[in-house]
């Protein structure tokens, strides 16, 4: 296959230029590329309208999804006139196109009641709280304001007329869609949300593929075979690996497909440095980290789709969620029908559609774990699995999960802190007041928690383990950095005074009181385990790293949570999807997280997440090209 060079323009993504690119595409996908734009005059034009008068300047705060939104909004008499977004913690990608959007939308309606920007709709409700709080700064409610009833309504554009239609604009979709155009075919994108990228933008961007030019160039032999023998462990149980052939493909197709983003894409790998996972290490250290994170590679595969929208190859329509995959008389695909923002509904003609949407960890009714959270983005809400279902695809794996563990619900389902499970010292205390496991092994947290009653799960330490520069809380979100030691002890000081998810006491018996564990179990593990430590020897679980808790005692109520989907739609080596007899269906590809970790890599490894969703988004686009 041809993976000859495109022109480096694209390389050398700087932290400045990825967030500027960041930038723009939130706002391009708000107001043009999107083909979703605010109907009436620009907002721009308004707001140097209202803008004539003397106006004052007003400070309010809102709560954003990661910390607090702060704004300053220009107020003559009773009409908004400028809106400024100070500070904010939001993910670049996602939250651009809100934090440009509803500014614009406000001071054009001179109203609140705007819509939130699909996507990012705690962004949107935080920014709007803001701009509320600026008015009270003012003496002004929202219905002091003197409303021009301007439409706030979006016209939804059509695509071009294209061969292939990619619904979801993550990693698969974005990788789908370049190769595919670079097969020489013109592509309609579809985005539900007002932003490109999916869950891959808020990744740290490690992938992993096997005999890539990185990997020659370190003077590394590896193979597709020795990946293969990694993924299944050498197993050939089926409930090891389910779908031997489909992890075949995967491994025999990864280098290729890290190849081409290294050549064609100009993905930037910083050092180009292998390295091995954080779990069970591979035999190879295939693992890459690009540049910037996994929003960093979105970004260059955008660019070249931009490109070929501006050449008329390419349509990006944001906003529009396909709700049905049209068929013709003999079952082969034939279209999409696409439902947009305002509420329109149209119907579309494709020869094929690859589907990259991605998984459904954000949707807490399709969970089978009780009390499981999610740290991914909410557009892994599970819409995909309902489209391929209805079009007659076989669904498989939904019931087996492998969840993160230690997970602090302080804010419900959503899961942005998690227990720090390698602080020294630290056990792990189920409701019953038992230890769990060898705490010095956290690869065997997942299974700890899996057991436990309801789930749940106890970090306790004490005062003695709490020491200068070390976390008891970290972040599950890779692209915020981490939290400073200070700053993750100030985020369990916060918790323990509101008593719900962390609790502090002089003794076991009244931290386990407070805590709603066991009080007298809970006393004698205690003092068992403070005497092995004294022993030096643990014949519970064979621990070796002991240290005894004295002193105040803390304990971190948490959960699981989920990351990535192990089930989806049923596909072959082409990515064709079945449907229940297992046969393909005419047109219809898949690939990513829509279709499983555990049907392409065995339930996968380090750098498998994204080398998943990129290499079966090729592989996907290649039969799709190859078919139409």
């Amino acid at each position: 296959m041809n993976i000859a060079a495109r022109s480096s323009s694209t390389t050398g993504l700087t932290r400045r230029r990825f967030l500027t690119g960041a930038a723009t595409i939130g706002a391009v996908s708000a107001l043009s590329l999107a083909g979703c734009a605010p109907t009436g005059a620009s907002s721009a034009a308004d707001a140097d309208a209202l803008a004539t008068g003397d106006a004052m300047i007003y400070t309010g705060s809102g709560s954003g999804r990661m910390g607090n939104i702060l704004v300053k909004v220009g107020i003559s008499g009773t009409a908004i006139t400028s809106i400024e977004v100070v500070k904010q913690h939001e993910t670049p990608m996602i939250a651009n196109s809100a934090l440009s959007r509803i500014p614009q939308l406000v001071i054009r309606n001179q109203s609140l009641n705007v819509d939130a920007v699909t996507g990012a709709t705690i962004t949107s409700f935080g920014l709007k709280e803001a701009i509320a709080d600026a008015l009270s700064q003012a003496g002004l409610s929202e219905s002091d304001l003197a409303k021009t009833g301007k439409e706030t309504g979006i016209v939804p554009e059509d695509p071009i007329e294209a061969d292939i239609a990619v619904v979801g604009g993550g990693l698969t979709g974005l990788t789908a869609a370049v190769r595919a155009l670079q097969n020489g075919k013109t592509v309609a994108l579809f985005e539900e949300t007002a932003h490109l990228g999916g869950s891959s933008c808020v990744s740290d961007g490690w992938i992993t593929g096997a005999g890539t030019i990185m990997e020659r160039a370190e003077g590394i032999e590896d193979s597709p075979e020795k990946f293969y023998s990694f993924l299944t462990q050498g197993s050939d149980d089926p409930a090891v690996v389910p779908f031997p052939e489909n992890t075949r493909t995967y491994a025999e197709t990864s280098g290729e497909l890290m190849d081409w983003l290294d050549t064609y894409v100009n993905v930037d790998f910083g050092e180009r440095k292998g390295g091995y996972g954080l779990y069970t290490p591979p035999d190879e250290p295939r693992i890459y980290g690009v540049n910037n994170g996994g929003g960093a590679m979105d970004m260059a595969l955008i660019e070249i789709i931009q490109d070929e929208v501006q050449k008329g190859n390419a349509s990006i329509i944001l906003e529009s969620r396909a709700t049905s995959i049209l068929k013709d008389d003999g079952g082969a695909v034939s279209g999409l029908e696409i439902t947009y923002a305002n509420g329109d509904v149209k119907e579309f003609p494709f020869k094929a559609v690859i589907l990259g949407t991605g998984g459904y960890s954000h949707n807490q009714e399709m969970m089978p774990y009780k009390n499981c959270g999610s740290c991914s983005p909410s557009t892994a809400s599970g819409h995909g699995w309902e489209l391929a279902e209805n079009a007659g695809a076989k669904m498989i794996e939904r019931a087996v999960y492998a969840p993160y563990a230690g997970g602090i619900p302080n804010a419900g389902f959503e899961m942005r802190y998690q227990a720090n499970l390698k602080l020294p010292g630290i056990i792990w205390i189920n409701q019953e007041g038992t230890r769990m496991a060898n705490e010095d092994k956290p690869l065997l947290a997942k299974a700890a928690w899996g057991k436990a009653s309801d789930n749940i799960g106890f970090v306790v330490f004490s005062e003695a383990q709490l020491i200068d520069g070390l976390r008891p809380i970290v972040l599950t979100s890779y692209l915020e950095g981490e939290l400073t030691p200070w700053q993750s002890v100030d985020l369990l000081n916060s918790l323990i005074d509101k008593g719900e998810v962390a609790w502090k006491a002089a003794s076991a018996e009244e931290l386990a009181k407070s805590a709603g564990i066991d009080a007298a179990a809970f006393v004698d593990t205690i003092e068992t385990y403070n005497d092995h430590c004294d022993e030096g020897v643990d014949p519970d679980f064979g621990r070796e790293g002991m240290q005894k808790l004295t002193g105040i005692l803390y304990a971190i109520k948490t959960v699981p949570y989920q990351l990535q989907c192990t089930g989806g739609m049923r596909v072959n080596e082409d990515g064709n999807v079945l449907d229940e007899s297992e046969k393909p269906i005419p047109g219809l590809y898949a690939g990513g997280e829509a279709i499983g970790m555990r049907q392409s890599s065995a339930g996968g490894q380090g750098g498998c997440g994204l080398g998943n969703a990129a290499t079966w988004g090729y592989i996907s686009a290649n039969s799709a090209s190859a078919y139409v």
